[in-house]
């Protein structure tokens, strides 16, 4: 048959597309390094050629494994009992999905955790990896450093001494991988109704026997449990649950728990979710008894929603990169589509999606070193709490944003899962969207912190100190568009706190967009001062631009013709 010259030009396009968006990312992620470099200063070389190794390890071939994990039939099988019938409950796994893990737990993601102060480092490990979306190991990664800071800020010597070695271990065969378990039916958000009970054992100070089920189990094969119940004579609600440790095996055999079922999910489908039931469970307490819901919200969830924007960043980087190529190799009406300024509107979107998403989770983590080093405060500590609630919830939404945006730039080919990789992060993003506290659970807690806590003001001191940081001539106008919309939140801050809580409660959504669109702000402000100040860089100052422009001004492009020259600008970099 004679080869038709559109359609072997037309293949010539998508292997360049895919050449193109499966080569070392990193390198082109210019806005990525010079964040590093601003938060890290001199560490940043380091980190940066390591992030590099990992993005070349994890490249085309890893991505074919990622894929075939997720197949339906690769998908995690649950296995209960061995051959001769001994009760195992045992996840069985496709061999991909091990080759996958190896890389993650090897890049040293978790291993950094074993010092303070690179909360950074570690997060640009996760960025890198996150790139491939949940990959079976994500959430895995997430909830073991959870597990890390949890022991190591309330866990005693021993805890510390029998555990910490195994979840810091970079080797995959050897590491220990943690889980948490929470949720039961009755309680999802209502975490008070939580009903699973724990009873001391007799003779073993600190030891509990744990009882009930649990619902929303993932990383159902891990090693190590931490497990929230409560005791017979612990006052209801929140203030009566306290947290315990519970090792997955005693003696080689299962310690007191059976796995149900697997759940069937939209996405991270590789990584295994299952329904736990647990009689008996000898578990031991961590941190004090009294304190287990603050322990668990203040150390494991905020780790992990920390994780979760990370997660949201990966994926968006990657839906981003594979959009560009896709745009600049597929040809229509005789013109690469990169060059319509529809397509154009959409890349630009979202890379400035990405970018502020970037800037406000790696504040966020430059945050946390500066507590665990001794250079924050209680009111820095403060700050940061709100700041983790308001950023899982805005970069969860950027992200399913961004998938979809990418999905139309490839068009029909956007829905076919054995095209590209975008159908998958869509589902996973959708599951960012919803894990580690719902949008309205993260809105309502924050309006908690407010009402009750007063946490509004060292949250809005922070960004204060933050914008007087401004000082570049060139972003004399930011500064005072920063001030504005400083004095703007505070205000709408203050009038919500003054309504009653039923207004109060309808309102409080509104008011946290407004206040993660502060953030963005803010966040970018610094990244362009610091691209202004050590090499003239003016992409931040673009991203200024078409940030106000785009969701502060929600400008009319038919009356903001300066869109289209800056959507072209933006797109092409």
């Amino acid at each position: 048959m004679e080869k038709q010259p559109a359609l072997e030009a037309a293949r010539r396009g998508l292997e360049a597309w895919r050449a193109g968006a499966s080569a070392n990312d990193f390198d082109g992620d210019r806005f990525f390094q010079r964040l590093l470099r601003r938060l890290l200063g001199p560490r940043a070389p380091a980190v940066e050629e390591r992030c590099r190794e990992v993005a070349r390890q994890t490249g085309a071939d890893f991505s074919a494994l990622v894929a075939e994990s997720n197949r339906d039939e690769n998908l995690p099988v649950l296995r209960r009992h061995d051959p001769d019938g001994r009760q195992v409950e045992e996840v069985v796994f496709h061999p991909a999905y091990h080759r996958v893990g190896r890389e993650f737990w090897g890049s040293g993601v978790l291993a950094l955790l074993a010092e303070p102060g690179n909360e950074v480092a570690s997060g640009s490990l996760a960025y890198v990896l996150d790139r491939h979306g949940e990959a079976g190991h994500a959430c895995p990664v997430a909830c073991t450093a959870g597990a890390i800071k949890l022991l190591q800020k309330v866990g005693t010597a021993d805890q510390r001494r029998c555990y910490l070695p195994g979840l810091l271990d970079p080797d995959y065969d050897r590491r220990i991988h943690a889980a948490q378990f929470v949720t039961e039916v009755q309680g999802g958000s209502d975490v008070g109704l939580n009903a699973c009970r724990a009873v001391p054992e007799s003779g073993r100070p600190g030891w509990y026997r744990i009882s009930g089920e649990k619902w929303f189990c993932s990383v159902a094969d891990a090693g190590l449990f931490v497990v929230s119940a409560r005791l017979d004579q612990a006052p209801p609600g929140t203030r009566g649950l306290s947290l315990f440790l519970l090792p997955r095996t005693l003696d080689g055999a299962p310690n007191g728990f059976a796995i149900r079922r697997l759940k069937y999910k939209l996405g991270t489908r590789s990584m295994a979710t299952g329904e736990v039931e647990f009689d008996g469970a000898l578990g031991e307490a961590i941190g004090p008894l009294e304190g287990g819901f603050k322990n668990l919200v203040g150390i494991v969830l905020d780790t992990s929603r920390v994780h979760n924007a990370l997660a949201a960043c990966g994926l968006m980087r990657r839906i981003q990169v594979e959009a560009y190529h896709f745009a600049a190799h597929r040809v229509a009406f005789e013109r690469p589509i990169v060059e319509f300024p529809a397509a154009q509107e959409f890349l630009a979107r979202m890379k400035l999606r990405t970018m502020a998403a970037l800037a406000t989770t790696f504040r966020i983590l430059a945050m946390t070193d500066r507590i665990d080093t001794g250079a924050g405060d209680a009111d820095l500590t403060a700050a940061r709490r709100i700041a983790v609630m308001i950023n899982k919830y805005w970069t969860a939404l950027a992200s399913t944003r961004v998938a979809r945006d990418g999905i139309e730039i490839l068009g029909g080919n956007g829905t076919i899962e054995d095209f590209s990789v975008l159908p998958r992060l869509y589902r996973d993003a959708i599951v960012v969207e919803s894990w580690e506290g719902t949008h309205n659970t993260l809105c309502a807690q924050v309006l908690r912190d407010f009402a009750a806590r007063g946490l509004q003001r060292p949250w809005l001191a922070e960004l204060e100190r933050e914008i007087g940081t401004i000082a570049h001539p060139e972003l004399e106008a930011h500064r005072s568009r920063a001030r504005g919309l400083l004095d703007e939140v505070s205000e709408r801050i203050a009038a919500l706190l003054r309504t009653d809580e039923t207004m109060a409660a309808a309102q409080i959504r509104h008011v946290v967009d407004r206040m993660c669109r502060l953030t963005d702000w803010v966040a970018l402000a610094q990244q362009a001062q610091w691209d202004l100040d050590h090499d003239g860089e003016r992409e931040s100052v673009d991203a200024l631009e078409l940030y106000a422009l785009l969701e502060l001004e929600r400008a009319d492009p038919i009356g903001s013709p300066q869109l289209v020259a800056l959507h072209r600008r933006f797109a092409a970099r």
